[in-house]
């Protein structure tokens, strides 16, 4: 009997975390199709952003590449390239891989996290066979953070094969769950704009008087993870509707925005944001793009859907974003079986039902 391809669920992490392939993982950072991974307190200064070469460990890098061990209990500052080492480390089987992604909590606030691992010459990518540790090269592109030893800012998605669908499965699915949804929760139709090889949306630029928000890079003041009631005029400034329903986006600017259409996750997939798609424009549309199984769902046809929260920035020029325009491809991906627990329903969400480009967690409560 074939064995079937896709992204792992809850229940079968959780088999490999008692099975010893996944080191010093809490049973609560599960989530229905991923895995948190927390950071220690053993933090580096580098002299810049490096890979391993094959066969390299991580130490070997630190001794050629770090400035100073950085104290715990100080901000990372802004534009500051750490290293930082992960409590869990891994012992995968063969044909088991794994690939990292930034929580939608840590891209909400422009701090970049990308896993690299002992041996592994690329970010974010675990090679089937795995044995060794795992870190996170961590930059505060906005303004400084304090991070604190347990805090959760990257996530791991574990794979066995390849899950992504065809085109033709992007169809039937968009067809059959009515993948996209308008304001009003109505099914909007496939045609060959919004489903090919992945699910495209598009911006909004209209619907709301904020309809986004600017990260600001003076500030006088550093973001605590500790924290939950950060002001946000501290950090960003909000977007208003913008005149003719055009945003210019300059280079080196970090936006959080909202797409025009809701989406949903159907329990037996999972759904990744495409980090860059030049077709969609030379700018990136976010930093951290994975979609739980369960993500927009309801067993209400009509309250299905939820709106993707997105974290922008252009590259080399100024790129004038207009309401409507494509923004994002969602690629979808089998799982091996429907998680046991779904995003939002059986295991809590901070941007459950999210209406608007709403900030992270740290903040005090904004739509």
């Amino acid at each position: 009997m074939k064995q079937r391809h896709g992204a792992i669920p809850f229940q079968i992490i959780k088999d490999m975390m008692a099975a010893g392939y996944i080191k010093e993982a809490k049973e609560e950072h599960v989530q229905p199709a991923s895995l948190d991974v927390t950071v220690t307190d053993e933090i580096y200064r580098m002299r810049g952003s490096y890979l391993p070469r094959t066969g390299e460990p991580i130490r070997a890098i630190l001794e050629k590449g770090s400035l100073f061990k950085h104290h715990a209990d100080r901000p990372l500052e802004q534009n500051g390239i750490y290293l930082i080492k992960l409590a869990e480390s891994l012992e995968l089987p063969p044909g088991i891989h794994a690939t990292a992604s930034n929580k939608s909590s840590s891209g909400r606030i422009n701090l970049r996290g990308r896993l690299i691992a002992d041996g592994v010459p690329r970010f974010d990518d675990i090679p089937p066979g795995y044995r060794g540790t795992l870190w996170l090269e961590v930059i505060p592109k906005s303004f400084p953070i304090l991070l604190h030893p347990g805090d959760r800012i990257n996530q791991l998605r574990f794979f066995h094969g390849d899950a992504r669908f065809s085109a033709l499965e992007h169809r039937i699915a968009f067809d059959r769950y009515g993948l996209l949804r308008d304001s009003d929760g109505k099914r909007i139709p496939a045609n060959s704009e919004n489903v090919g090889r992945g699910i495209t949306m598009t911006i909004d630029l209209h619907s709301r008087d904020v309809i986004g928000w600017r990260a600001k890079t003076s500030t006088s003041t550093f973001m605590d993870t500790a924290r939950f009631d950060h002001d946000a005029e501290d950090f960003f400034e909000p977007v208003m509707r913008p005149k003719h329903d055009e945003l210019i986006l300059h280079p080196d600017t970090f936006f959080i925005l909202a797409t025009k259409e809701r989406i949903l996750v159907p329990p037996d997939m999972a759904c990744e944001m495409a980090a860059y798609d030049a077709s969609k424009g030379e700018f990136r549309s976010h930093f951290a793009g994975f979609f739980d199984p369960g993500f927009g769902w309801h067993d209400d046809e009509h309250q299905r859907g939820t709106i993707g929260v997105l974290e922008v920035e252009v590259y080399g020029h100024d790129f004038v974003l207009r309401d409507g325009q494509p923004i994002c491809l969602m690629v979808n991906e089998h799982m091996i079986a429907p998680p046991d627990k779904l995003y939002g329903q059986d295991l809590k969400s901070n941007y459950l039902g999210q209406q608007g480009p709403k900030l992270a967690k740290w903040f005090k409560q904004n739509s």
